[in-house]
């Protein structure tokens, strides 16, 4: 594959990481139903697989929902045999073009020379001039693994934190206090083993 192909493939996959797909049965398509973090456990509560190669899940704790979550869990996958190091690239040129209109917008990327992983966190804004209506602050580990069949695969395992409204500047104040921690919890969570279902 060129390297021009290769930049839009991954680039037409982390499209459609920002759109609202819409997923009639929610199907657990890596056979994880749940996640334990530090005590707290986060349920699949949403999942798609827009084409053969992607696939997405996403978890909660019972009684969040997803358009007004606090807390969630993600686990993405890419069944395709790609440098990593792209598909960061790609994320940080994502994030560099939306620092353009929003303000609070920032990130940090951390390379693992030992395991050869990625851990992105960054911090983004939507509302309007000043009046921000939520604040988001996320952490995304990339590692490339094999499946439970031997395919090569993108995992992605990240947490979303949000506030919302009056919310946020507290979220704010505190994030700096708690931001190492959950870079930390992520990082050394022992990744799953994906296996596959259609």
């Amino acid at each position: 594959m060129k390297k021009t192909q290769q930049i839009g493939f991954i680039a037409s996959i982390f499209l459609i990481l920002s759109l609202n797909l819409s997923s009639q049965d929610l199907k657990n398509y890596f056979s994880i139903s749940e996640i334990s973090l530090s005590n707290t456990v986060y349920k699949l509560a949403w999942s798609s697989h827009p084409n053969a190669v992607y696939y997405k899940h996403e978890y909660l704790t019972a009684g969040e929902k997803p358009e007004s979550f606090k807390t969630m869990v993600m686990i993405d996958v890419i069944v395709k045999d790609l440098p990593i190091k792209k598909v960061v690239d790609l994320k940080e040129s994502e994030l560099q073009e939306r620092k353009k209109t929003d303000k609070v917008c920032n990130y940090q990327i951390m390379n693992n020379s030992k395991t050869g992983e990625y851990m992105i966190d960054f911090l983004m804004s939507s509302g309007k001039g000043d009046n921000l209506d939520i604040v988001e602050w996320n952490v995304y580990r990339y590692k490339s693994i094999v499946d439970s069949k031997g395919n090569p695969i993108i995992l992605l395992f990240a947490m979303s934190k949000r506030a919302y409204g009056n919310d946020i500047n507290t979220f704010l104040n505190g994030l700096k206090s708690n931001r190492t921690d959950w870079i930390n919890l992520i990082g050394n969570y022992k990744l799953p083993m994906i296996e596959l279902k259609d």
